[in-house]
């Protein structure tokens, strides 16, 4: 979109060329000259300056909408990240408490040392597994600037 409307600017800027060239040339020969065309020529160039105008205002649009669209793609894919993120953390504590009851029960003499170890052998697989997912995840959401805050940012200042 914004190279049609880069286009059309050019070929208006173009097309501006002749009317200027029938002023010019009214105003060098004043005496004698026909003047409608030399008016008409003002027209026309007053109104391709409007359109001219117009295009550029619809080019800085069309910028500021498709850089609101990639605000909206990005904040979806961070809210994505957030999700997953809590959803592993969740299934992690309960884990955790998972684990810890079995401790209870074996401190409480309900487990045996072998179920115990076998149970904790398979939390620590699966907590091993996790803890590397949700780094994974808060690695990429770091990477695609999900954790910065744009309206606390300040410009940095170079250093003398």
């Amino acid at each position: 979109m914004f190279a049609v409307l880069f286009f059309f600017q050019l070929l208006l800027l173009r097309a501006m060329r002749k009317p200027q060239d029938e002023i010019d040339t009214f105003l060098s020969q004043r005496k004698g000259a026909d003047p409608y065309p030399a008016f008409m020529s003002v027209k026309v160039l007053r109104l391709q300056k409007w359109c001219l105008v117009l295009l550029c205002l619809l080019s800085v649009l069309c910028v500021r909408t498709s850089s609101l669209k990639a605000q909206e793609v990005k904040a979806e894919k961070c809210l994505e990240y957030f999700t997953e993120i809590l959803e592993v953390q969740k299934f992690r504590q309960m884990l955790q408490h998972g684990a810890d009851e079995m401790i209870r029960r074996y401190e409480n003499g309900h487990l045996t040392k072998k179920e115990l170890d076998a149970t904790l052998a398979v939390w620590h697989n699966t907590e091993s597994e996790l803890r590397q997912k949700v780094t994974k995840l808060y690695d990429t959401a770091y990477t695609e600037k999900c954790f910065e805050d744009e309206s606390k940012r300040t410009p940095r200042r170079n250093a003398p």
